[in-house]
């Protein structure tokens, strides 16, 4: 079994060679996660989203062969802090948590969507063209601007308390709103060009009250990719898009202080880094001729 360096907020590409055609089942942290055949073997694809804590845990393939184990270090991060300033229009935006929540509930249900079926091969390309993001996995803390001396003052003192939404909540007894962000900022500006990195159906088009103008791709195999804040988004729910393929406009609506592109990855439900997925080996961007072939769950 091969698996690169990972790390938290990463992603785990665990390969076991030469077992196909028998498919086992992989188990993770007590949990069965999907393998799928790829050229060299058997593939299972591990999110480690920065929620979760670092540490050794153990990654088992069952087949009725026998069982393979490897005992997998996770290494810890520091993904930081953001202290963000808000206009009142939109600090309102993040006090109105019943329906922040119900978004969230629509777009995890999405986001969370598994089949069988693999619709991208190869590398995967940039969405915004020149455009580099940063902010993956940081502690985002929403204050009015008005609030920015005592901001600054009681930031530090601010720990995480629970999960709420797509994120993280992090909050105090003081109770000031804040999230961990799921993606990264890609800097463009208003009416940029928003592209397929790689091919999928697409899940989800919808406006919401953070994530404003949405466009959500499913990529297969519990892949999806996010598109957040859009001016407008060019498909509808059901399209399939090649790589490239233009989606949408950059845009400023939902929780955006200006024009730029939050995209995320999602792996089986769970956030992980896009810079991360981007970097994936050889061995998981070649599915071979069996990419649809699963194991049973």
């Amino acid at each position: 079994m091969s698996a690169d360096r990972p790390v938290r907020g990463g992603v785990l590409f665990a390969l076991a060679e030469g077992l196909a055609p028998d498919i086992p089942r992989c188990t993770w942290k007590g949990a069965t996660l999907p393998c799928y055949r790829v050229a060299r073997g058997v593939l299972a694809i591990v999110p480690l989203p920065a929620d979760e804590p670092a540490g050794t845990f153990t990654l088992t393939f069952d087949r009725p062969a026998g069982r393979i184990t490897r005992q997998i270090t996770v290494a810890d991060h520091d993904f930081g802090r953001e202290l963000v300033f808000l206009d009142s229009a939109h600090y309102a935006l993040v006090k109105r948590g019943a329906d922040v929540a119900r978004d969230a509930r629509a777009l995890r249900a999405v986001l969370g969507a598994e089949s069988d079926t693999r619709y991208w091969s190869g590398s995967w390309g940039a969405p915004v063209k020149g455009a580099r993001g940063d902010g993956y996995g940081a502690e985002r803390f929403y204050y009015r601007a008005a609030d920015s001396s005592r901001a600054i003052r009681l930031g530090p003192e601010l720990k995480t308390t629970g999960s709420f939404g797509l994120d993280t909540v992090v909050a105090s007894s003081r109770d000031v709103p804040s999230w961990r962000h799921a993606g990264v900022d890609l800097t463009a500006s208003r009416g940029s060009s928003v592209v397929a990195p790689a091919a999928g159906l697409v899940a989800d088009v919808g406006s919401y009250i953070l994530t404003g103008n949405t466009v959500v791709i499913d990529h297969g195999q519990g892949v999806h990719s996010a598109y957040f804040h859009l001016d407008t988004a060019l498909v509808r729910r059901g399209d399939r898009v090649a790589a490239g393929k233009r989606i949408g406009r950059v845009g400023a609506t939902g929780l955006a202080t200006g024009p730029h592109l939050h995209y995320g990855i999602y792996v089986h439900g769970k956030d992980i880094d896009p810079a991360a997925w981007a970097a994936m080996p050889a061995f998981a961007r070649d599915q071979g001729d069996a990419g649809t072939s699963k194991s049973k769950q």
